[in-house]
């Protein structure tokens, strides 16, 4: 931070007195204000030499001590050849005639008159001319600009970089694991966008935070309880003195849960391979009608044992995507279908195209869901409040759920409590 500082004052120091330079030049090389007054004042001293030489019996020694004043010199010159004057200046001269002589540089600048028959030159002292005062004046400016320059830059780099410093002392709080730090903010700046983006990331890293620490706890509830079953049911077998029925009993148990442990693990690994995974990478152009009736077909023993109807209705949609990943999406919803309808009751599927989309709605008649539930059901690890009656583990909707995004299509659910529910997806076709 402090280099960032320095750099900016090194740049607003070198900035001014790089203006400061130019100025000074450019008054160096234009200064027609300063000549106009230095040969007004030079005049008027002719004048009075003049004036003195016609009304007094002062020599021209005296009258050039007189009229000789801090900032201008008069003296008597025996010959003129060392000064560049031209034949027109000096027949004015001659004429006693008052002429200045400006000169093409800035410090040339002289009046010459004749009293009598001697030439009198007026010109600027050398040690107190106009170019040394200018040159002081800017030099005393210059030193101004830097100090002033200086303190302000302090103050308004103190300033300014006050909101980073918060940001700093902020990030090394998130780097220590605390999500509760906020910036204040009170500017619409570019400083003032960082500050909003960063509180903004703070609140997403910390629900991100929340549900790692949600995902790990249910994790070890969801494992947990088939491992208590597969520990105390193996128990129970290591003690002997039981009948064939329920060594068979318990030893189904304990299939049961492992197959179920399995399929927990599996479920996670690929919820999370799917969370990382930002694009489909295996598009194929598929049949969707006939990979729903492939599920349906695949899933008969399930359904067969209740009994349950199909009303199946599904027009031929060629579809462009990930047919495997899609496959998980209708066996998880058919499943569940399956699983939370009654008896002899029915299942509707329906397949159509609209202008845009592909839409698939399965409808059963079975326990349906409360309102907490539907708002709830794609979250991972929950089931709604009869679903422990039920083999599952709360992940299956999460998968349909992100499987769908990544196919930038939608999936929503509409239902009633003991009614039955209507999941409807919806898949972007060209």
């Amino acid at each position: 931070m402090k280099k960032i500082r320095i750099k900016l004052a090194i740049f607003f120091i070198s900035l001014m007195f790089i203006s400061s330079i130019l100025s000074f030049f450019v008054s160096s090389l234009f200064p027609g204000s300063i000549k106009k007054e230095i040969m007004l004042n030079q005049q008027a001293i002719a004048i009075s030499i003049l004036e003195l030489g016609q009304k007094t019996d002062l020599s021209i020694d005296d009258i050039t001590k007189m009229t000789s004043t801090f900032m201008f010199e008069v003296h008597k010159l025996e010959n003129i050849d060392s000064l560049e004057i031209s034949n027109e200046e000096l027949n004015k001269i001659q004429n006693h005639e008052i002429v200045f002589l400006s000169g093409k540089t800035f410090p040339r600048a002289v009046t010459m008159l004749m009293l009598d028959d001697s030439y009198i030159k007026i010109s600027l002292h050398p040690h107190n001319s106009i170019f040394k005062l200018v040159a002081s004046r800017i030099g005393l400016t210059l030193l101004s600009y830097i100090i002033i320059g200086a303190l302000l830059i302090a103050l308004s780099g103190k300033m300014a970089l006050k909101p980073i410093l918060k940001l700093s002392s902020a990030t090394k709080e998130v780097a220590k694991g605390n999500f509760d730090v906020q910036v204040e903010n009170n500017s619409d700046d570019e400083v003032g966008q960082l500050t909003k983006n960063f509180n903004k990331m703070i609140r997403e890293l910390k629900s991100i935070e929340y549900l790692r620490k949600d995902f790990i706890n249910s994790v070890s509830h969801e494992f947990k309880t088939p491992i208590a079953s597969i520990q105390g049911f193996a128990k129970l077998l290591q003690k002997g003195n039981l009948s064939k029925e329920e060594e068979q009993e318990y030893a189904d148990i304990i299939v049961e849960e492992t197959t179920r442990l399995s399929k927990l693990s599996s479920n996670i690994l690929r919820l999370s391979s799917l969370e990382n995974q930002e694009m489909l990478e295996k598009k194929t152009v598929f049949s969707l009608d006939e990979q729903i009736r492939k599920i349906i077909l695949l899933l008969e023993h399930k359904w067969s044992n209740k009994n349950i109807d199909f009303d199946i209705e599904l027009d031929e949609i060629q579809y462009h995507g990930d047919e495997e990943l899609l496959q998980q999406v209708w066996i998880n919803l058919l499943d569940n279908a399956i699983k939370f309808s009654n008896t002899n009751s029915s299942i509707i599927v329906r397949l159509y195209r609209t202008a845009s989309a592909a839409k698939l709605e399965i409808s059963d008649t079975g326990i349906g869901m409360s309102e907490e539930t539907m708002l709830r059901i794609f979250e991972r690890f929950y089931q709604g409040d009869k679903a422990h009656s039920y083999d599952g583990n709360g992940l299956g909707l999460s998968l349909v759920k992100r499987i769908l995004d990544l196919c930038n299509g939608s999936i929503h659910v509409k239902s009633k409590l003991h009614e039955g529910s209507t999941f409807t997806v919806e898949l972007p076709v060209a």
